[in-house]
C-alpha cells in the first residue's frame, strides 16, 4: 500500500500559515486613518471592493497611494525637493510610532521613497521638455523652408511673364504676316513628302528581297527533296539486285 500523500496537505496548511502571517505582518505596518466620505464616494468604494472582492480598506489604501504621487508631481519642482527630503525623515519617526503601538520591533518601510519618486518625476519632465524643444525647432524648419520655398516662386515669376510675352509677340507676327509664314513652313512640307516616298520605296525594296529569299528557299528545299528520293530509289535498286544475286547463288549450290 501506498503512504498517503500527507506531505501535500502540510504544504498546502504551511502555505495557509505563511499567508496569514504575512497579512499580519502587512497590518502591523499600517497605521490607521479615519476617513469621512459622501453617499455617492462611499457607495462607488464599496462596488469596486466587492467586485474585486477586497476590503473597501484596501482599495481606499491603494487609490489614497496613487492619488499622492499624483497630487506630489503637480508641485513645483523647487518646493518638490523639499517637501520629499521632509516626508522622507517624517517617515522613519512615523514607522517606529506604528511599531510601537501594534507592540513590534519594527517595521519596514521604503526608505527615500518620496526622494526617489521626485528624481523620476524630474527625469519625466525634462523628457518632456526636450520633446517639446525638438517640436518647436521642427516646426520654425519647416517655416523656413516654406518661406524660402514662397520666395523662388516669386523669383521665376517675372521669367514666366516674359516668356509669355515673347511667345505672344511670335503668334501677333504670324498672324500679321500669313505669307511668309507659309513660305518658311513649305520647305518642311516638301521634306515630309520626300522622307515618306523613301520609306515607301525602302519598305517595298525589303518586301521583294524577302519574297526571293523564300522563294530560293523553298527551291533549294524542293532540290533535296528529289536529291533524296534518288539516293533512296537507288539504294533500293541496289538490294533487290543483291537479293536476286544470293538467290542465284543458292541456286547453283543446290
Amino acid at each position: 500500500m501506498s503512504a498517503p500523500e500527507i506531505p501535500q496537505t502540510h504544504s498546502l496548511i504551511d502555505r495557509y500559515y505563511e499567508e496569514e502571517r504575512s497579512q499580519r505582518e502587512k497590518e502591523q505596518s499600517l497605521a490607521e486613518l479615519s476617513l469621512k466620505l459622501d453617499a455617492n464616494d462611499l457607495a462607488m468604494l464599496g462596488m469596486i471592493a466587492r467586485r474585486f472582492r477586497k476590503t473597501r480598506d484596501d482599495v481606499a489604501q491603494e487609490v489614497l497611494s496613487s492619488a499622492l504621487v499624483d497630487l506630489f508631481s503637480r508641485i513645483d519642482a523647487s518646493e518638490r525637493k523639499l517637501m520629499a527630503r521632509d516626508a522622507d525623515e517624517s517617515a522613519r519617526g512615523i514607522a517606529d510610532s506604528i511599531a510601537e503601538e501594534n507592540g513590534v520591533r519594527d517595521v519596514e518601510f521604503r526608505s527615500g521613497y518620496w526622494a526617489q519618486q521626485d528624481r523620476a518625476i524630474a527625469k519625466i519632465e525634462k523628457q518632456r521638455e526636450k520633446a517639446m524643444k525638438q517640436a518647436e525647432k521642427l516646426a520654425e524648419q519647416e517655416k523656413l523652408a516654406a518661406k524660402k520655398a514662397s520666395a523662388s516662386a516669386a523669383a521665376k515669376a517675372p521669367v514666366s511673364v516674359e516668356d509669355s510675352a515673347d511667345e505672344q509677340d511670335m503668334q501677333e507676327d504670324t498672324t500679321h504676316y500669313p505669307e511668309t509664314s507659309a513660305i518658311e513652313k513649305a520647305p518642311a512640307a516638301l521634306e515630309t513628302q520626300v522622307d515618306a516616298a523613301n520609306e515607301q520605296e525602302a519598305s517595298a525594296t525589303e518586301k521583294a528581297s524577302a519574297a526571293t529569299a523564300a522563294e530560293s528557299r523553298t527551291e533549294q528545299k524542293k532540290a533535296e527533296q528529289e536529291k533524296a528520293d534518288q539516293e533512296k530509289a537507288e539504294q533500293d535498286a541496289a538490294e533487290e539486285e543483291t537479293a536476286e544475286e544470293a538467290m542465284v547463288a543458292k541456286a547453283a549450290g543446290e
